[in-house]
């Protein structure tokens, strides 16, 4: 499968496409591919791109005033990356992004996702079910940060991303739960004294 393609498949999954559309998509986002380590966007400055991971890992996070970073989420083949104020209100990029490994992404500016709207309307629909679907799994991230232990968190993500652990430093895993890389070490090794127990 080309890698337009896999796009492609990736909108079917919820909205039905034409050839015409199809070609509509192909020429709209254009592939950049990321080396390891490097930034896709910067927190702070404009990010005027939106972008569909083909295959990679990214980190996207938050560098607070002490110059500590915050592991907001981890990105993998088939999600969706940017920072929505940014993109679509011209504000400075709260967020940051970093290919993890050497990264492909399929990307697209303001200008040319509102003029594919309105050549492939049906994407308006497409976008509205993935915005509430991250609008669904944020709300419970946020409630999981009040309420769950590091545990439950910690659970929590790796239920969700299999093999993650493989994937990230456990430095990145810590920041992402809030938590210090040495209590991330206790809670793994707590984890792996209880599964031995039963």
């Amino acid at each position: 499968m080309d890698i337009y393609q896999a796009l492609i498949e990736h909108f079917k999954k919820k909205i039905t496409l034409d050839p015409s559309s199809e070609k509509e998509i192909r020429s709209a986002y254009s592939l950049r591919t990321f080396k390891k380590k490097e930034l896709i966007f910067q927190q702070g400055q404009g990010c005027l791109v939106e972008g569909y991971i083909v295959n990679g890992l990214v980190r996207v996070f938050n560098t607070d005033q002490q110059g500590i970073e915050h592991v907001m989420y981890f990105a993998l083949r088939d999600w969706w990356i940017g920072d929505i104020a940014s993109f679509y209100r011209n504000e400075p990029a709260v967020l940051s992004a970093q290919a993890m490994d050497e990264t492909q992404i399929l990307m697209i500016d303001p200008e040319n996702k509102e003029a594919l709207f309105k050549k492939v309307p049906q994407l308006e629909r497409f976008f509205r079910i993935l915005t509430q679907n991250n609008l669904s799994v944020v709300q419970k991230r946020l409630l999981m940060s009040h309420s769950a232990s590091a545990k439950d968190r910690y659970l929590e993500l790796i239920n969700r991303s299999p093999g993650i652990e493989q994937l990230v430093p456990q430095h990145q895993i810590a920041s992402y739960l809030g938590i210090l890389p040495e209590s991330l070490s206790r809670l793994k090794k707590q984890l792996i004294k209880n599964d031995q127990k039963s």
